[in-house]
C-alpha cells in the first residue's frame, strides 16, 4: 500500500486517513463528502485486483475485507454509509443540518435510501463486477441489467415527489446513490425514456461541487476497468 494524496483544507485541523480506490463508488462517496466538509484526507491504496483486501494485515485493519476504511487517530471504521454518518456528525459543523436533517421523518427517509443503496443498489453493481474481477464473466447478463433497471426504477419511484431522493434538496442518500449510479452507468446507463427523474436527477447531480471530480470520473474509471477485464475474460 502506498500513500497517493492528500486534499488540503484550512477548515479542518484533524488528519484523516481513508483506505480506498477511484474506482470504487462507495470510496468517492466519502471522498464527495469529505470534499463537501472541507475535511483533509491522506490517502492508502490497497490493491484490490492482487487481493490485498484480504492479507491478514488489511483484515486487522477491516475484518469485512473491503473499501473504504477510515481511520480518524485511533477510530477506525468500514463501510461508506457509517463512515459518511460518522464524519458528518463529527466534523459537520453547518453542513450537518442541510445533508442529515434532524427532522425525523427526513431523516428516516435518508436512512431509507441508505439502506437501499447499501442492500439493493449497489449489490446490482457487485453482482457484475465480482464475477468479472475471478475471470467467470465477460459481460452482463440480461438478468442482471433487469435488476440494475429495477434499481433505477426505485429511484425514479423516490423522485416522483421530489426534486432529490430523500427530500427537495441534497442530502446524504443522493450522495451514496449518486455515486453508485455512476458506477452503473458504466454498465448500462440510465435510459432516459424508462426513467426521465432519475434521468433527470443524476444530470443535476453532476453538476454539484465535487461529484463531478470524483463520483463520475470514478464511475468512468471503474467502467475502464471492467471493460478491460471482460475482454481479457473472452
Amino acid at each position: 500500500m502506498r500513500i497517493t494524496n492528500t486534499l488540503w483544507s484550512k477548515a479542518a485541523a484533524a488528519r484523516l486517513l481513508l483506505y480506498k480506490r477511484d474506482a470504487s463508488p462507495p470510496s468517492n462517496a466519502v471522498r464527495v463528502l469529505g470534499a463537501m466538509l472541507g475535511l483533509r484526507f491522506d490517502f492508502e491504496e490497497p490493491d484490490l485486483l492482487h487481493m490485498e483486501h484480504r492479507t491478514p494485515e488489511y483484515k486487522k485493519i477491516n475484518p469485512m475485507a473491503t473499501i473504504p476504511v477510515l481511520k480518524d487517530g485511533d477510530f477506525i471504521l468500514a463501510e461508506s454509509h457509517a463512515i459518511n454518518l460518522y464524519l458528518l456528525s463529527k466534523y459537520g459543523s453547518e453542513h450537518k443540518e442541510a445533508l442529515y436533517p434532524s427532522d425525523l421523518q427526513t431523516r428516516a427517509t435518508i436512512d431509507q435510501c441508505l439502506f437501499f443503496d447499501a442492500g439493493i443498489l449497489f449489490r446490482r453493481l457487485l453482482e457484475v463486477s465480482q464475477p468479472a474481477f475471478i475471470g467467470k464473466t465477460d459481460s452482463a447478463s440480461k438478468t442482471q441489467v433487469r435488476n440494475i433497471d429495477e434499481g433505477y426504477e426505485v429511484i425514479e419511484a423516490y423522485l416522483q415527489s421530489r426534486a432529490f431522493v430523500a427530500c427537495d434538496r441534497l442530502t446524504l442518500a443522493d450522495v451514496s446513490l449518486g455515486c453508485s449510479v455512476a458506477g452503473l452507468e458504466a454498465i448500462h446507463p440510465v435510459d432516459a425514456a424508462k426513467f426521465p427523474k432519475c434521468k433527470d436527477w443524476y444530470t443535476r447531480l453532476q453538476a454539484e461541487p465535487y461529484f463531478k471530480e470524483f463520483a463520475v470520473s470514478g464511475g468512468q474509471l471503474f467502467g475502464k476497468l471492467l471493460r478491460h477485464i471482460w475482454r481479457r475474460n473472452k
